[in-house]
């Protein structure tokens, strides 16, 4: 007899979303990483024969073009299917079979491998109504909570590294024009402080942190939409798609938030909203 075909696990709907959204974070993270190699490339023509320099920088330019046009391609669809996701566990529409079996075809391999590996015990959220308007709201309010906090952090750091970075800089390049009287030296400081000052830019430190603050203050936004939406004694079915087809524009719009900073605060966010959730439906009872 022919031995059975081997079947791999199937694939969770939100451990693959998971997946998506760590290979986006990956790729962006390449290009970062380009982007400093050319900076640093830059820095150091002083030291180094200058004949190649044009040639890394131009490379690295181009590899971390790559890198963040690849990223945002993962995110578009990873965002697409978290809409998909939200939509199914709020109102009950299901996935049609067909998209997600076309998405899980067009996902890498490391994807798939990468999906495969995560836990999928837990529910994604924490609202137990059954699927309606009400289950929708509350999912959204859940999910626009966290992103709100955790954006808003984001910001926090991204406006510290840039005054510290800013502040750093003149200081070094006062003490280095007052220690020395060396002008190629001098020069040399200068053009650093000068390269390092335009790493900024080439990172885009500034647009991450008004994108980080934008995407938070529509977050809070939607929550609110979403809390005046479950005050009504019997919750729309419209109204509630509108709230979340307006939070997911918004987070489509956004950054991308680190997966470290959501490991570094989840512990903490989790018992809050916890908390939250548990003093809310205490308040509704009485």
């Amino acid at each position: 007899m022919a031995a059975a075909p081997v079947r791999n696990n199937p694939i969770s709907p939100y451990a693959l979303a998971k997946a998506l959204d760590d290979c986006a974070k990956r790729w962006w993270g390449a290009s970062l990483g380009a982007k400093s190699l050319g900076f640093m490339t830059g820095a150091l023509i002083s030291v180094m024969p200058s004949e190649p320099v044009p040639f890394i920088v131009t490379a690295c330019t181009l590899i971390a073009e790559l890198c963040a046009y690849r990223s945002d391609a993962i995110k578009g669809s990873a965002e697409q299917f978290r809409r998909k996701l939200d939509l199914q566990d709020g109102f009950g529409w299901q996935i049609p079979s067909a998209d997600h079996s076309d998405l899980v075809v067009r996902c890498s391999s490391w994807v798939k491998t990468r999906a495969r590996t995560y836990p999928v015990n837990e529910p994604y959220f924490a609202a137990t109504d059954p699927p309606g308007p009400v289950r929708a709201l509350k999912n959204v309010c859940e999910s626009t909570w966290w992103t709100k906090h955790l954006a808003q952090r984001m910001a926090t750091y991204c406006w510290t590294i840039m005054v510290v970075g800013l502040i750093g800089s003149f200081i070094a390049l006062i003490v280095a024009l007052q220690a020395t009287n060396t002008h190629t030296v001098q020069v040399n400081v200068a053009r650093l402080v000068t390269a390092f000052l335009m790493l900024f830019l080439s990172l885009g430190v500034i647009k991450l942190a008004l994108g980080y603050s934008s995407l938070s203050k529509n977050s809070e936004s939607s929550e609110r939409a979403a809390d005046r939406a479950l005050q009504a004694a019997t919750p729309e079915e419209l109204g509630a798609f509108k709230v979340i087809y307006d939070y997911h524009l918004n987070r489509a719009a956004g950054p991308l938030i680190p997966t470290w900073i959501w490991r570094m605060h989840r512990d903490e966010l989790n018992q809050t909203w916890k908390d939250h959730r548990d003093a809310t439906e205490v308040s509704d009872d009485e």
